[in-house]
């Protein structure tokens, strides 16, 4: 069974890994949102469904149409790219891209005989871009099963807009967790995050030990809410970079407005992760002795190497992980010392 002490150092660790977990997390949002990194995967997936090969002639179209093209906003590397896109508006930018630029009131029937068109052609009445063979016969394949009625078709290009839409939420977490481990990286050699040098420290320490099972106590009882902070974070920019159903004459503007909006909400990421590391984390630093305090020669060897790799997979597990994980650990150790207690009475 575990001791105290053996409790003691998985508790320092893991609240350790939270502290870095949780300023990597922060980083990492204000990275992904200042680069585009979520217009990039959008645009990803729209240019896997409307071109073959990699090409990009419909899929820039799509991204022509008024409906998407003022969504977007500036940012740091990629500009105006829409992150998020509901299913309604790509079933529309599709259709409007096969009816053509003309949108004169017409009977369904014009409008089918248009689409249908389109796709006997081969090639968009919007632009006479030319559609590429396999989307051609994805295209032409939901028009046949729709009977060529125009709402089933709309509804169908919508089922096929979220198939695209569950893979590329993979993408997009599969590239935020390659820019977390990058991220997980640069903080424990910026900061010295050897876990093995931790570990050690925490064993042969019995006052440290006990130092940083309060500092964690206290950081849980301080921040209850904290998965629910970090979720309201990811919310709030959810809610800035998607898309609505606004008029064409106020795109431009909602456009500009959320990215003022998202511009405030970074800098609020990253006053947040400044506080961080001048409280928490630098008070923790001084507990453990780590960190570049007298140099890289005294407080570098090889190990160190393997150190800074576990300390970066670590955080790269993200903040909620070792969030639940402390607050169990929390627990467990406050109910074996209490069934310690009660069996020596």
């Amino acid at each position: 069974m575990l001791n105290n002490s053996a409790f003691d150092i998985v508790i320092g660790l893991v609240f350790i890994y939270l502290l870095y977990s949780l300023l990597g997390s922060l980083l990492q949002e204000i990275i992904a949102t200042n680069i585009g990194l979520r217009g990039y995967v959008l645009k990803k997936a729209i240019q896997r469904m409307l071109d073959d090969n990699g090409s990009t002639s419909m899929c820039e179209q799509f991204y022509q149409h008024p409906l998407i093209k003022y969504l977007g906003a500036d940012t740091l590397l990629l500009s105006k790219l829409p992150s998020y896109m509901d299913k309604v508006s790509f079933s529309k930018v599709v259709i409007d891209l096969l009816r053509g630029d003309d949108f004169a009131m017409k009977t369904k029937e014009e409008l089918k005989a248009k689409i249908h068109q389109s796709l006997e052609e081969g090639k968009t009445s919007w632009g006479g871009i030319v559609i590429q063979n396999e989307t051609l016969k994805q295209i032409q394949s939901l028009w046949n099963e729709a009977e060529a009625d125009v709402d089933k078709f709309k509804e169908f290009l919508e089922q096929w807009f979220e198939q695209m839409m569950m893979r590329s939420t993979g993408w997009y977490k599969r590239y935020t967790q390659l820019i977390l481990f990058g991220i997980g990286i640069g903080i424990s050699v910026a900061f010295n995050v050897d876990t093995l040098k931790i570990a050690k420290n925490l064993q042969e320490n019995p006052e440290l030990r006990q130092q940083i099972v309060n500092r964690a106590d206290a950081f849980v009882k301080n921040h209850p809410n904290l998965k629910v902070e970090l979720e309201t974070n990811k919310k709030n920019i959810d809610s800035l970079t998607s898309i609505s159903a606004v008029s064409k004459d106020s795109l431009k503007e909602v456009a500009e407005t959320r990215y003022v909006a998202l511009q405030t909400l970074s800098d609020s990421l990253t006053k947040q992760a400044s506080e961080l590391v001048m409280n928490d984390i630098q008070s923790s630093q001084e507990i453990l002795a780590i960190g570049w305090k007298g140099g890289f020669c005294k407080n570098f060897t090889l190990a160190s190497l393997l150190g800074w790799l576990i300390s970066a997979l670590a955080i790269s597990m993200g903040a909620p992980f070792w969030f639940d994980l402390l607050n169990k650990v929390m627990k467990l150790r406050s109910a074996v010392a209490t069934g310690e207690k009660e069996s020596k009475k």
